[in-house]
């Protein structure tokens, strides 16, 4: 069985079974509170995992992978957390966290996010290091990385912008089109998916056969967040806060969610 089968399903223990142990608690103490920080927790795991289970030693290649999900994770999950403690619990679920079955579909669901997210920077540091010499200097890897950089710098930008616009009282009750929001309605996400894009361009020359299957991470990123519970649920609720604004209508009219003038 090829090393990296052996990482793919334990990652997948890993992931299912430390979401379980914190949705136990954090059903206990009616709290949502560990949601964010859990998701960002497992990917440390699992990457820290990866890479000590990974094939031969562990050269330039496999700590620049590594450390690209975890600054991203510790980065993304201090940053939810402390938002969080601040707003005191987290709306998205208000409508079943007391409810024992969907709040636990929820913990279940976020474990199988994150290891199918995950697939892509397991099968690079599953690899040996004969494998990796071959593809030194590649240019899809440096622009993969490249990819990841501008991701992750946007996001965080975008993240900061939008915290310290909400912790000022003067914009309470006004929506946020500052910054890189005025360019685009959602650069964090799109800093997400240019992230997991980036990743997966960093692992394209090591993929073999079935290997390419990893591509379902950053389509399942796009997915959730274009489709699911990302920009979804955000336009749902901008529009129950500020529908009656005439400047939030003519800022939606003139702003693209993602990409200008496209979409």
């Amino acid at each position: 069985m090829p090393k990296y089968m052996s990482l793919i399903w334990t990652s997948l223990a890993i992931a299912l079974v430390l979401n379980l142990i914190v949705f136990l608690v954090a059903y206990e103490k009616q709290t949502d509170k560990l949601t964010d920080i859990t998701y960002a927790l497992t990917f440390i795991i699992i990457a820290l995992y990866s890479w000590w289970a990974g094939e031969d030693e562990n050269g330039v290649y496999k700590i620049t992978l590594l450390f690209m999900v975890l600054i991203w994770a510790v980065r993304l999950g201090s940053y939810l957390f402390v938002r969080v403690n601040i707003k005191g619990k987290d709306h998205r679920f208000d409508a079943f966290r007391n409810k024992f079955r969907r709040y636990l579909r929820f913990w279940i669901l976020q474990g199988i996010s994150i290891w199918i997210v995950s697939l892509p920077f397991i099968m690079g540091l599953s690899k040996s290091i004969a494998e990796i010499n071959e593809i030194r200097g590649n240019f899809i890897v440096t622009l993969g990385m490249a990819v990841w950089i501008a991701g992750f710098l946007l996001e965080s930008i975008a993240d900061r912008q939008k915290f310290r616009f909400r912790l000022n009282p003067a914009n309470e009750g006004k929506f946020m089109n500052r910054g890189l929001f005025n360019v685009i309605r959602y650069p964090n996400y799109l800093g997400e998916m240019l992230i997991w894009i980036g990743v997966f361009m960093s692992v394209i020359p090591l993929l073999r056969g079935l290997e390419w299957l990893s591509i379902i991470s950053p389509l399942w990123i796009c997915i959730l967040l274009i489709f699911l519970s990302g920009i979804p649920f955000l336009e749902r609720s901008n529009e129950k806060r500020y529908a009656h604004l005439k400047e939030f209508q003519i800022y939606k009219k003139r702003t693209s969610k993602l990409i200008p003038f496209i979409y």
